[in-house]
């Protein structure tokens, strides 16, 4: 619906969209987080509205909070750089994710991809509890192949550097799990995708390899995205596992529970809405489930 506009479009739309609708508009990133979080939303008073890019939603939330034409707005954006290369947009009505994005959230949560890695396992060489099947076992493992696609994207981001790096298949650049990401062969395969000539820029490796020596928070580089092809890659070959990271992206989404993301900072700051809004923005729960 809102693919093609932009900030001043999607808030024309959103107006537009009042007139038939009353409830509390929580703008997001796309429809995969639609997906995440209808699961939890008080539907009743809120819904969630995808603005297919960070900037359209933060521009729409501005020109909301400096007329009074639309009221009741909000936004659950992705952290990206936020904190680091950016400030963000420091406003009561914008939440931020806890990590990278909400898929990274995901594959944070205490058990998810434990339980993914146990579903997913064809021959038993996953069990629970054992060496190298906990869940920080998982979560060191996949940030460790993560992390350099993670740290060459900030790189470019903050340099203007251009490269290629979305959707990045990450197991051409992955040999054997032991000897983790081949750092030339990413930044070849990264030039190569946007049509630049890897020799012009050699110097970029250099600085890469210092950056990985020198970064904190590594979870905070690594995009969902990513962590799920990291999880694919080493199911396969550790657990012989046969499902892609599209598979198991959605099913992790599908073992995300409410309880979950009751732990998140998504859903404790935007708990704030519920005042100006006078309902509250997610499902009551009463048990643990």
């Amino acid at each position: 619906m809102f693919e093609e506009l932009d900030a001043d479009d999607l808030y024309a739309e959103l107006i537009m969209l009042r007139s038939n609708d009353a409830r509390a508009f929580i703008l997001v990133e796309g429809a995969a987080d639609c997906a995440v979080l209808d699961r939890f939303v008080n539907a009743e008073a809120f819904i969630t509205v995808p603005a297919h890019g960070k900037e359209r939603a933060l521009g729409a939330v501005e020109h909301a909070y400096q007329g009074d034409r639309l009221t009741a707005l909000y936004a659950i954006l992705d952290r990206d750089w936020t904190g680091f290369l950016e400030d963000g947009l420091d406003h009561h009505a914008v939440v931020y994710t806890d990590f990278y994005d909400l898929d990274a959230c995901i594959f944070f949560a205490p058990g998810v991809y434990e339980a993914l890695a146990a579903s997913f396992c064809t021959d038993l060489s996953f069990r629970h509890g054992t060496p190298g099947c906990t869940h920080d076992d998982i979560s060191a493992a996949c940030v460790e192949l993560a992390l350099p696609l993670g740290v060459l994207r900030y790189i470019s981001h903050r340099d203007g550097l251009g490269l290629n790096l979305r959707d990045f298949p990450l197991s051409q650049v992955i040999k054997r799990l032991a000897d983790g990401v081949d750092l030339a062969e990413l930044l070849e395969l990264a030039c190569k995708r946007a049509k630049k000539d890897p020799a012009h820029y050699g110097g970029i490796l250099p600085v890469l390899q210092q950056e990985l020596v020198e970064v904190a928070q590594s979870e905070r580089y690594c995009s969902g995205h990513d962590l799920a092809k990291a999880f694919s890659l080493v199911a396969k070959r550790q657990w012989a596992s046969k499902t892609g990271h599209d598979g198991v992206e959605r099913a992790a989404r599908a073992a995300f529970g409410q309880h979950l993301f009751e732990q998140t900072n998504v859903f404790r700051d935007s708990g704030r809405w519920s005042t100006s809004a006078d309902a509250p923005v997610w499902k009551q729960t009463t048990s643990g489930t």
